[in-house]
């Protein structure tokens, strides 16, 4: 290459250079640069290139000349025609002469890349000259021949002390803002102001600690009459004085007022400490509680009302962050440091209970990110390595701010608006609901709030953690460990365990009225169940929404759990035991894993999210289908009606069972409907360990109790004697106490009903005579008269033990005491029907005396009521058969095997105790007992109390009673059975009561028709 000219090298560098420009190709001995330069090479040599036409330039100059002085732009066509004369008489690098082709080339150029040079504002800056250096040694060719010694170190400059001192004292310090804080106050400042400067000497050996201090030492620009800073004389970074200068011209009464200039980076560093939770400022003032900005605070390429538009923007979220820092301070102020939410230690009087600890214990996690965020941006404004504005700043910032926002709408809400004497349940319970609801709101607004969601959910999830670890504690031990009373359901410390009403009274479940601001307590009813759905309609209870699914489960686990505990049960023992030894995950840990396994699955599964979409697809093409089917017989024949129809009933869960019953099935999961995503991850992640510890826990205890303390026996004792099931050992009992009212003795004495009630049970039942006792009652006297209310008196008792009398309970047995009562009435007027001989009959007619003609005069007559008296016997025994039947078969019987087959099925000693209820109820009603039907029970009563008349006077004979009370009883059991077969039929015909067909049918069979 040693023949190449100074232009063809110059050529070979100038095409490497355009090489690596615009291919960005850095390596010579790439081949794809080999190919480049080939490429380039061969356009320089071989391509032909037209020679510039320099009459054409001349007249484009000449042209935008004229167009310049047409359009008035005198300045700028004066600067264009005497630097483009300029231009084309100066010489050029390797060119001879002016005005060449070079000169008209570079100009062709240029015009070429021009855009509108007319539109272009322009504004010729002064050039200054650079002085020619001169390149001759002087030095060396004054100093030719003469002998100099330079020393042993001949590179080293002369040094002169006093100039040095002399520049170092005239050199004025550069107090640019280097981001220190100053801790003192501007009012201390002024004070300070006041004192002598202590006069600063420099020495020579300390340059570095002047550097140091130019870059760190900040310009005090908190004091008044700070002095100014300097900064470019640019028009944009004088805007302030230009508005300033407009404001002065068109308003005549405008009066410029003292201003405290700073630069940008101070108010970004500022902004940075206000967010951060530093109280004392410049800029920014604190005003109890409220953050303003100082009004007299400018910089000089901005307006004031611009500059001040965008710090009361930043002032909002400082006085947010103030507000949630200072709450933190309040609820960590009796320990040293936040500590992970755990059991409330006895450091102060009232400690913050744990709900408030483990929420604030999360705003201290997301703050401390929160600060190392704005820590690493105030290390980059220190470094200075590239520009940082304030606007750069909050664009970087503006999702931690929605953030901060979320956080203190929280704040505001759950905490700040509750009145401070609030109870401790109602501020956890308003907390974790207005969570709850934040997150079901910002969920509905799809990926547009994922971030707010995915805050919110963290926060949630460590803010709940006390109530899970109080709830694990009471299902998994059952101890309910609340000691701030902060959980929704109380201990009441009155009612022992071993007592016979610990399943109704122990546990008092608190709620909060939305529209009224007081506290409720709602205690649970006899069905043992939450309490929740006993408010009235007008009232809207919120006692923590995410727990209403399952909180029957929890309050039926958590009493399970403690009465097993207090059960002397060997079994129970030994699971305990075995659940402490073994090693269990809490119930807020197995929640964090479900929820972590969740989200795991659905970002590891691609291939199931695309199988859904086809599963998608194809049930909507079926739907379209149906819904085709549909419109085509209305005659509408619309495809992309049909479309959008499937389409909307996609979302319908009860689409399968308007249109197509059973054959279709809407896909509901997370994926397809997104609004619901808490609320599933709920069901899937925290509902499932509870209702698997409930099943746990609620099985149990009804194996212990139906194992160990015979509860299903106990039920059938009560059916045995009260619902008279025992019918042997009863019949015993009861018609001991019929004979003795047949022979007008007394029997109304506890010695003999006790007597004969423990004679019956022992003979069969012995281990149940213990338990059984009578007891009499007192009843009016008006009721006395009739002599089927005689046996009111008696009252069955049946001692159950605990804790078998939480189902069996004192009201239980009032209710089985008036079906008992029922019964035997029923069995004393069989009875006393079933005892009647016709013997009676024939002792009555003969004469004592011998005498037969009397016999004579009155056998035709006494025939005939020997024969009215049998007929009247025959119907009242069909009418008290009848009744008996329906009773014991139709109601008891079958009644008692549905009980028996629920009761198997029962999963909770809840569930018992309601179905207990329900079955107890059932045959009450069946039985005639309820108030509603009084009447049809008063006329059943007339009916049996007619039928002890009519057996008395049967054993009585003729002579006791006169003919006419044949008529009269014949004539009134007419009309209660007439009545009776009425109302019987009314109410079987408008199906009110399908259980009496048996009955009114029975009844109507032996009905005379008049």
């Amino acid at each position: 290459m040693a023949h190449w000219t100074a232009f063809e090298k110059e050529t070979e560098r100038e095409t490497k250079r355009l090489i690596r420009c615009i291919g960005g190709v850095e390596d010579e001995e790439d081949q794809n640069f080999q190919l480049a330069q080939k490429f380039a090479w061969t356009n320089f040599r071989f391509h032909r290139f037209l020679d510039v036409d320099s009459h054409k330039v001349q007249r484009s100059l000449s042209g935008i000349y004229e167009k310049l002085m047409v359009h008035s732009d005198v300045s700028k066509a004066e600067s264009w025609k005497r630097l483009t004369e300029e231009f084309l008489n100066s010489p050029l690098p390797n060119t001879e002469g002016i005005k060449s082709d070079a000169h008209y080339s570079a100009l062709s150029l240029l015009l070429f890349l021009s855009d509108s040079p007319l539109n272009t504002d322009f504004t010729e800056r002064p050039r200054v000259k650079e002085a020619e250096e001169d390149s001759f040694d002087w030095g060396k060719y004054l100093m030719e021949g003469e002998d100099v010694d330079i020393g042993p170190y001949p590179d080293t400059p002369e040094w002169s002390e006093e100039e040095s001192e002399d520049d170092d004292s005239q050199q004025p310090i550069s107090r640019e803002d280097s981001g220190i804080q100053c801790d003192r106050t501007p009012q201390e400042d002024q004070d300070n102001n006041n004192n002598k400067a202590v006069p600063v000497t420099w020495t020579v050996g300390e340059p570095a600690a002047r550097v140091w201090l130019e870059q760190h030492v900040v310009t005090p620009y908190w004091v008044p009459h700070a002095p100014r800073f300097p900064h470019s004389l640019h028009l944009h970074s004088n805007l302030l004085n230009v508005w300033d200068q407009h404001l002065y011209n068109t308003d005549p009464l405008y009066l410029p007022e003292e201003k405290a200039f700073v630069t940008e980076t101070q108010v970004i560093r500022e902004t940075l400490w206000l967010l951060s939770g530093v109280n004392k400022h410049f800029i920014f003032q604190h005003h109890d509680g409220k953050v303003s900005v100082r009004s007299n605070v400018v910089v000089t390429h901005l307006t004031s009302n611009c500059l001040r538009s965008v710090l009361e923007h930043i002032a909002v979220f400082g006085q947010a962050v103030f507000r949630l820092q200072r709450f933190i301070d309040e609820v960590t102020g009796h320990g040293s440091e936040p500590s992970p939410p755990g059991p409330a230690s006895k450091r102060g009087a009232e400690p913050p209970f744990r709900t408030y600890q483990a929420f604030v214990w999360a705003l201290n996690k997301y703050f401390t990110g929160f600060k190392e965020e704005l820590t690493t941006i105030e290390r980059e404004v220190i470094c200075n390595d590239e520009t940082v504005t304030l606007s750069a700043v909050l664009d970087r910032l503006n999702p931690h701010l929605a953030q901060i926002k979320v956080l203190h709408k929280v704040f505001c809400t759950g905490v700040a608006e509750v009145p401070p004497e609030t109870p401790n349940v109602v501020r956890a319970s308003h907390l974790l609901n207005t969570l709850y609801k934040a997150i079901i709101e910002y969920d509905s607004g799809g990926e547009a709030s994922e971030q707010a969601v995915a805050l919110l959910f963290s926060l949630w999830t460590e803010t709940v953690r006390p109530y899970l670890e109080i709830v694990d504690e009471w299902i998994v031990h059952g101890h309910l460990f609340d000691p701030a009373k902060e959980f929704i359901i109380q201990r009441n410390k009155d009612v022992p365990v071993n007592h016979r009403d610990f399943w109704y009274a122990t546990y008092t479940l608190y709620s909060v009225s939305e529209t009224v601001d007081n506290e409720e307590k709602l205690n649970d009813a006899a069905s043992g169940s939450s309490g929740g759905d006993q408010a009235s309609g007008s009232r809207q209870l919120t006692m923590v929404s995410f727990l209403k699914p399952v909180l029957k489960q929890i309050i039926m686990a958590g009493k399970s759990m403690q009465l097993l505990k207090n059960l002397d049960c060997q079994e129970t023992e030994e699971s305990g035991r075995s659940s402490r030894d073994a090693e269990r995950k809490s119930l807020y840990t197995l929640f964090l894993e479900s929820v972590q396994s969740r989200l795991c699955s659905r970002d590891e599964s691609p291939a199931e999210t695309v199988t859904e979409q086809q599963a998608t697809r194809r049930s909507l093409i079926k739907m379209q289908s149906v819904i085709s089917q549909h419109l085509e017989m209305q005659d509408v024949h619309d495809p992309l009606l049909a479309i959008n129809f499937a389409r909307l009933y996609l979302e319908q869960s009860d689409f399968h069972e308007r249109f197509s019953g059973g054959d279709f099935n809407v896909d509901r999961s997370s994926q397809s409907v997104t609004c619901q995503t808490f609320e599933l991850t709920l069901r899937s992640c925290l509902y499932p360990h509870i209702e698997r510890r409930y099943v746990e826990c609620c099985g149990n205890l009804m194996k212990t109790l139906k194992k160990d303390y015979r509860l299903l026996g106990y039920l059938q004792a009560m059916r045995n004697y009260f619902l008279l099931e025992a019918g042997d050992t009863m019949y015993d009992f009861y018609t001991a106490i019929f004979d003795k009212v047949q022979e007008k003795e007394s029997w109304q004495q506890l010695s003999f009903l006790n007597g004969q009630l423990q004679e019956a049970v022992g003979q069969r039942h012995p281990e149940d005579s213990s338990r059984l006792s009578i007891f009499l009652e007192t009843i009016d006297p008006a009721r006395k008269k009739h002599p089927v209310n005689n046996l009111e008196v008696l009252t069955l008792g049946y001692k159950v033990p605990w804790p078998v009398d939480i189902v069996i309970s004192s009201e239980c047995q009032k209710i089985y005491n008036q079906v008992f009562l029922l019964l035997l009435q029923i069995k004393w007027a069989k009875y006393s029907l079933d005892t009647l001989r016709f013997s009676d009959f024939t002792d009555v007619t003969k004469n004592p005396d011998g005498a037969l003609g009397e016999e004579v005069k009155v056998k035709e007559p006494v025939n005939q009521q020997i024969h009215r008296m049998c007929l009247l016997r025959v119907k009242l025994m069909h009418f008290v058969n009848s009744l008996h039947n329906y009773i014991m078969t139709r109601i008891l019987h079958s009644t008692g095997l549905e009980f028996q087959h629920q009761v198997q099925e029962a999963k909770d000693l809840d569930q018992l105790i309601k179905i207990h209820y329900r079955y107890l109820a059932t045959i009450h009603d069946r039985c005639l007992l309820r108030e509603k039907v009084s009447f049809v029970k008063e006329a059943i009563m007339k009916v049996l109390n007619l039928v002890l008349i009519f057996s008395e006077r049967w054993q009585a004979g003729f002579g006791a009673w006169k003919i006419e009370s044949i008529d009269k009883m014949e004539s009134d059991f007419k009309n209660c059975h007439m009545f009776l077969v009425t109302i019987l039929n009314k109410a079987v015909c408008r199906g009110s009561f399908p259980h009496l067909e048996s009955l009114a049918l029975s009844l109507m069979a032996g009905f005379e028709q008049c």
